[in-house]
């Protein structure tokens, strides 16, 4: 009797319904660790932006006092520096940035404005700015910001 050879099995391709339900679960353990200290890393984040836009608006008030030979101002928009804050000489704006939610930013000197003359200088001298959470939060560390007698800003970390 002769017997006819079987047709050789295709061998299945995929994973199994264990493999991906373990894979899943492991995948979300992972992300339950990661979750908190991630949260605390965007939050560092968004003080050192906020600080480096600060910066920059700094910059540009003392650039533009040097540039045009007058004063240029930097002033808060609404009661505080969280509202945000313009670049101005007069009726011309040079910058306008929007306020901020969730932190604190404060200055020693309790200035509305910080005004620049041609040559660059503050006419107050010894202003620090601190960014920091309006709610405390381990792990999340103030910015300081403070102008030097030439004008220039420099940020650091930590409480001023």
């Amino acid at each position: 009797m002769l017997v006819a050879p079987r047709p050789p099995r295709r061998r299945m391709r995929g994973f199994t319904l264990i493999e991906l339900v373990t894979v899943v679960t492991v995948m979300v353990l992972l992300a339950t660790l990661a979750a908190p200290s991630f949260r605390t890393f965007v939050a560092n984040q968004r003080i050192r932006n906020v600080s480096f836009d600060l910066m920059a608006a700094l910059t540009l008030a003392r650039s533009e006092a040097v540039t045009r030979s007058r004063s240029v101002d930097l002033k808060k928009a609404g009661t505080s520096w969280n509202g945000g804050w313009t670049v101005e000489e007069g009726a011309r704006i040079f910058h306008s940035q929007e306020g901020f939610k969730g932190l604190s930013i404060s200055d020693s000197s309790g200035l509305g404005v910080i005004t620049y003359g041609k040559d660059g200088r503050t006419l107050t001298t010894g202003t620090k700015f601190t960014i920091a959470p309006a709610s405390t939060t381990p792990g999340v560390s103030a910015r300081c910001i403070s102008i030097g007698l030439s004008g220039l800003p420099s940020s650091s970390m930590g409480a001023c």
